[in-house]
């Protein structure tokens, strides 16, 4: 009998090692981060700046980056020949996305950068394709647990008509879409990654056209989440965001409001996507209002100016503020949210505000001039309101969506999200007005869709003087360091360029405003990108 007892509890046992073995963990674990790099160049140094603001040689690159807080790993680092890393072994019986040490799928967060088309991204030898991915999906061939998917490529998720109106870049207006299927044409993102995200996947990111993956993206990422306040979807769609052709676009499983899609998610999270019959998507669109345009000559002599911190906001002397690592955060909080009200930074004097978020899926919206009024409006009531200061620049985030089926029974809706209003810091050199670039020297005020506030942001180091005057660096020569440091020049073109002061995030002590030039490099030949990703070069503007 005894013999016979321990020889149904062996099989017991053994019946629950199987059932144990072939079921996955509820959720991934919260704040856990992967990422890998698709080629050795500058993007293995982008992986690793997204989780420490390091490059690979430890230099500080970025002063926001992935918390410190976070479980953190960079995968890949000698690797070669990884596809299988991305590959579900559901789709391919090579495929490896659960390896605990090496599959992108076992983590609540996996960013990657490299090079990429609409079709396929480099993975360190050999190439990945869609059709063998499928992320986040926990069943009994792969114990996926993935909940965000971010990913730095040209075109990987290209939307909508190759040819866009007043651009002379392809893939710019996914509001254009018009419901065909995949082609050169007219790129259909639903098609393309539809199949790839399980119900439990949250969403994924990554851009509809050239994309520029440095330093600066991940910097402005973390810097519109950690220090702005920004939805998930909204910082990295932001963050990636650097040109008026540059359209990052994220993508998730919902029901038919949108609202309760992850497109929402204010925050990251480990639990799994409620899902549902619907496939929405997130992209940025330019108000069709003014944009200030500002002439590019350089004066022969550039200041280098002195900055101090912004005075504490006459606004806020009576009210009671706590202080935390480098913060003052006010004592009143958001009853939904459960942030603070506001927060400001010691070391720049930098001031955030916060409200709740306020959607109603097909409610009314104003006219982008009302937007600009209102947003005009809070920044007298703060006192936010400076001399040198461009017209503002509006940007709406939209989203649009259709049934999961693979049939187009119903139109197209695109639907306003949000919108922000951007105030640009300029300074007056003699006659000439120079504008300021970087993450600093802004007010930002972004608006729910019925006009009350969201988040808002004012990242302005008042000039105390002049700490030295330069002459100027020429074009020319600006030009010439700047294409030496691109690889094979001869497949590259010069997209674009600008100039201005360079102001940084407002989590950081500046005391030195300086003038940078910033080129634009994009391939010769567009269809070519996946081997010549566009490249941004910065260079100073003084000659010291």
């Amino acid at each position: 009998m005894k013999t016979n007892g321990n020889f149904l509890t062996s099989i017991l046992l053994v019946f629950a090692g199987v059932f144990y073995t072939s079921c996955c963990p509820l959720n991934p674990k919260l704040n856990s981060v992967k990422t890998a790099h698709g080629n050795t160049d500058w993007h293995i140094n982008t992986a690793e700046e997204f989780l420490t603001g390091k490059d690979m040689n430890g230099n500080n690159m970025a002063s926001n980056y992935c918390p410190d807080t976070w479980t953190k790993s960079h995968m890949h680092v000698g690797s070669t020949n990884t596809n299988n890393n991305y590959y579900d072994i559901g789709k391919v019986t090579s495929g490896k996305d659960c390896d605990a040490s090496s599959g992108i799928d076992q983590s609540m967060l996996f960013f990657y950068a490299g090079h990429g088309n609409p079709t396929t991204f480099n993975t360190l030898g050999n190439s990945a394709t869609l059709p063998s991915m499928k992320l986040g999906n926990c069943d009994d061939k792969s114990h996926g647990l993935l909940r965000y998917f971010w990913q730095c490529s040209c075109e990987v998720f290209a939307h909508g008509p190759v040819n866009c109106t007043g651009s002379t870049e392809a893939y710019t207006c996914p509001e254009d879409f018009d419901g065909s299927a995949d082609s050169y044409a007219m790129r259909n993102v639903y098609e393309r990654w539809g199949p790839v995200l399980s119900p439990e996947l949250r969403m994924a990111c990554g851009s509809s056209t050239l994309a520029y993956c440095w330093e600066t993206e991940t910097n402005k990422i973390w810097d519109y989440y950690n220090n702005q306040g920004y939805d998930v979807a909204d910082a990295f769609i932001w963050g990636l965001h650097r040109l008026s052709y540059n359209c990052p676009l994220c993508i998730t499983t919902g029901g038919i409001s949108k609202s309760t899609t992850p497109l929402f998610d204010q925050t990251f999270t480990n639990k799994p996507n409620p899902s549902g019959a619907y496939l929405h998507i997130q992209f940025l669109s330019g108000f069709a209002s003014n944009v200030p345009q500002f002439h590019l000559h350089i004066p022969e002599l550039l200041p280098v100016f002195e900055l101090i911190p912004l005075p504490w906001p006459e606004k806020y002397k009576r009210e009671t503020f706590q202080d935390k690592e480098g913060w003052r955060y006010s004592g009143t909080k958001l009853k939904v949210r459960g942030i603070p009200e506001v927060k400001i930074n010691n070391a720049s004097g930098s001031v955030y505000i916060f409200g709740e978020r306020m959607f109603e899926d097909g409610a009314k919206q104003f006219g982008e001039s009302k937007y600009l009024d209102m947003a005009g409006k809070f920044l007298r009531e703060q006192g936010w309101t400076e001399k040198e200061v461009s017209e503002p620049v509006g940007q709406k985030m939209m989203l649009q969506s259709v049934p999961n089926t693979g049939k187009r029974t119903e139109p197209i809706q695109n639907e306003q999200k949000n919108v922000s209003i951007t105030f640009n810091r300029v300074i007056m050199i003699g006659r000439d007005t120079v504008k300021t670039v970087g993450e600093g020297g802004k007010v930002v005020v972004q608006l729910n869709n019925d006009g009350s506030l969201y988040n808002a942001s004012k990242v302005w180091r008042p000039i105390k003087g002049k700490i030295r005057v330069t002459k100027s660096k020429p074009y020319e020569q600006a030009f010439a360091e700047a294409i030496k440091q691109v690889g094979e020049q001869k497949a590259y073109k010069l997209e674009n360029w600008t100039w201005g002061y360079d102001e940084y995030a407002g989590n950081v002590e500046q005391k030195e405003l300086k003038a940078v030039y910033i080129f634009y490099f994009i391939p010769v030949d567009r269809e070519k990108a996946i081997d010549y990703p566009p490249m941004a070069i910065k260079v100073s503007a003084h000659l010291e």
